[in-house]
């Protein structure tokens, strides 16, 4: 009864009087599909064939024809029509399903489906209407039915509709259904016999269909039929035959999802893509009707007690007997219980998803769902698909842009320096911090979330002082569009227009691309970085060149160990030193090791890195300057090396052993003494950095 209710719903009006041919189609579509969905699909229990939410374009499909063809073209370019729907629907599904596509349906917008699920209620239930009457719903129909021109047809259909919908809600017994199909027949059909109306008179009043012995679909590839084909109106329908390819793949994505979900079984969507696009590339070459998994048939098939694949081969043998032998029957059902049902299917969708839904969804995504039908009942469905994903994009951009796409703005005094660097040159570079004003962006940089940024760089170009340089870090930021890069490219001018230097970090190849593209990355402009690491360590080296005493390596080192022990004491000190060279990349000693001495970098650069977790190389935590200590930690706990020490150029390096140290203690403790307070006085100026980055940071 799916099926007749489904081709009845296709055929009406004009087409009425071939509705067997439609009947055919269906149930040869059904028959395909119920036999590629049980031999190749992913849920052996689902049951595939002639959908609500498919059928419904397609009945909009051939409402258009049926206005804009000639009589004598009107069954030609319907079959044509129906049968390109399918080979679209086939070929666009095998192709997802080919290519690994099918994921990405997940990522339609929820109120997008949900709109689509509620016009396909809209749809199915004044469709039900016009197959209970024989008659194209529409505003001037609705006009006469609501000014009394409406016959008993209708009140039937009506009435069947309001109780299947009632009676499924109610009751959830497989048989509910397919008994209530049965009194229903009867009880017309008494009723008829009851008016003295016999079934030539009751077809011919339209309670039945035209009789007739078998549903054979007409063969879609006749040259005969194609030299009927009115080939511009068939290319005007190209639009809805798109959205029968949308609407059938939403369709099957929740579908699926529902079944997933309802009988705790993972699901293959591809698989089910390419299956199912086989099917329906079959239905297409030999006259069948597109479509894909029922959810409502799909539990009852297993409610009835299905357990195997062997429940969609039968399936698809009863369609073909229907086929064959089933015209008498078919003739029989009252098209007015066919158009209950099919408004019962309505009903059902319109109660999940405007009524049911208003406590799964927002405010904002319910007014979506609502307009999407609002627009499908007033202009028809492809403007209603194009106004979902619309409001759907439109949400999306307003909510992204409520979120802030600076993710922390601080100065140089703030950021914690991988560089380690004597006392005297620190606390010089943390005085100079507010000159490097650092900003980290985050998230998706749009049109909207620009917006927001503007003003807040503005805001630091016109604070007095203004920053000497403005270093903007895209380790965060996922992606940026062409409006978001203009806009920076703005902001740069400005800067530079101020006398504020622009630096960049943490830049992909596609940020490149974007800001390259505005004009942003031009030689007059700004400067780039690997990391924050490397512009801080490159804004340190341009303050440091200002102050060439800050400089000074070892020699300060030597005047802070002369300072502590007087000038003949610390020369005895520093002979006890052992001068080591290394090339650059040798380690100074590797993690594990034992702590066998203590160094002093008197010149060069030192390199401290570090495993990654999951074994993927190594990562440098802490550069080395000279006038630096390295190793005394391990030496004084006596604990093994925790990280392997290289140096990245030519490097000199003062080493004190163990043992000497040792008899430095036993000969000289006081000196011994001095020494370690040196140590403790670097340990300190380095916790002091903390502690003012720190206050930086919370302020």
């Amino acid at each position: 009864s799916a099926y007749v209710s489904s081709a009845s719903l296709l055929f009406q009006g004009p087409l009425a009087a071939h509705l067997p041919a439609a009947i055919g189609a269906a149930l040869l579509g059904g028959a395909l599909l119920a036999l590629l969905a049980a031999w190749r699909g992913t849920l052996a229990l689902a049951s595939a064939g002639a959908v609500p939410s498919t059928v419904a374009v397609l009945s909009a499909i051939m409402a258009g024809i049926v206005a804009q063809a000639r009589p004598e073209a009107v069954l030609p370019t319907a079959v044509a029509a129906l049968a390109i729907a399918a080979l679209a629907v086939g070929l666009a599904w095998w192709l997802m399903g080919r290519r690994g596509w099918g994921g990405l349906t997940r990522y339609i917008p929820y109120p997008v489906i949900g709109g689509f699920m509620g016009a396909t209620g809209w749809l199915m239930t004044v469709g039900g209407l016009g197959v209970s009457t024989g008659q194209t719903f529409g505003a001037a129909t609705l006009r006469h039915w609501v000014s009394g021109g409406a016959d008993a047809r209708l009140a039937v259909g009506v009435a069947a509709g309001v109780l299947l919908w009632f009676a499924g809600r109610r009751w959830k017994h497989p048989l509910v259904l397919p008994g209530l199909l049965l009194a229903g027949a009867l009880a017309i059909h008494a009723g008829l016999q009851a008016a003295g109306l016999d079934l030539a008179a009751a077809r011919a009043r339209g309670w039945l269909q035209p009789a007739f012995v078998q549903a054979l679909p007409a063969w879609p590839w006749a040259p005969s039929l194609w030299a009927a084909v009115q080939v511009d109106v068939l290319l005007q329908q190209s639009a809805l035959i798109v959205s029968c390819v949308i609407v059938s793949t939403l369709s099957l994505l929740l579908t699926l999802s529902s079944l997933e979900v309802a009988w705790e079984a993972r699901i293959d969507i591809n698989r089910d893509l390419r299956a199912l696009g086989h099917g329906n590339l079959l239905a297409g070459l030999t006259g069948g009707l597109c479509g894909g998994p029922s959810l409502s048939r799909s539990v009852l098939n297993r409610s009835a007690g299905a357990q195997t694949r062997a429940s969609g081969v039968l399936l698809a043998l009863l369609c073909l007997a229907a086929l064959g032998w089933g015209g008498p029957v078919i003739a029989a059902i009252p098209l007015p219980l066919l158009g209950g049902l099919l408004s019962a299917q309505g009903l059902d969708m319109l109660k999940t998803w405007l009524v049911d839904s208003r406590v799964r969804l927002g405010p904002r995504d319910y007014l979506t769902v609502l307009a999407m039908v609002a627009v499908t009942a007033v202009f028809g469905f492809l403007p209603a698909v194009c106004l979902g994903v619309l409001a759907c994009c439109v949400d999306f951009a307003v909510s992204q842009a409520q979120f802030t796409p600076v993710r922390r703005r601080l100065t140089r005094a703030a950021w914690l320096s991988t560089v380690e660097r004597p006392p005297g040159q620190a606390e010089w570079l943390m005085q100079r911090g507010a000159g490097l004003q650092i900003v980290e962006l985050q998230g998706v940089l749009f049109f909207g979330s620009v917006t927001r940024l503007s003003p807040q760089i503005e805001a630091v170009l016109d604070a007095p002082p203004p920053p000497q340089r403005l270093l903007f870090d895209f380790s965060h930021v996922r992606t940026l569009d062409s409006s978001a890069a203009q806009a920076l490219a703005r902001l740069f001018k400005v800067a530079a227009l101020r006398g504020v230097a622009v630096a960049l970090s943490g830049l992909t190849a596609a940020h490149e691309r974007g800001l390259g593209a505005a004009g942003a990355l031009a030689l007059a402009l700004p400067q780039r970085h690997a990391d924050i690491d490397a512009a801080v360590a490159a804004w340190d080296e341009a303050q440091l060149a200002t102050r060439p005493e800050a400089t000074a390596g070892a020699g300060s080192l030597q005047a802070l160990v002369a300072q502590q022990l007087g000038a003949e004491r610390a020369a005895r000190v520093m002979g006890l030193f052992e001068s080591r060279a290394l090339a650059a990349g040798e380690a100074l000693f590797e993690r594990g090791d034992e702590p066998d001495a203590l160094y002093l970098l008197a010149s060069g650069r030192l390199a401290v890195v570090v495993p990654v977790a999951d074994g993927g190389g190594e990562v440098t935590v802490r550069t080395v300057l000279p006038g630096s200590a390295v190793g005394e930690m391990g030496l004084f706990r006596q604990l093994a090396r925790s990280a392997t020490v290289r140096a990245v150029e030519p490097t000199e390096v003062l080493r004190l052993g163990a043992d000497r140290l040792a008899r430095l203690e036993a000969e000289e403790p006081a000196s011994a003494a001095a020494l370690y307070r040196l140590f403790l006085l670097q340990m300190a100026s380095r916790l002091d950095q903390l502690t003012q980055q720190a206050h930086a940071l919370a302020r």
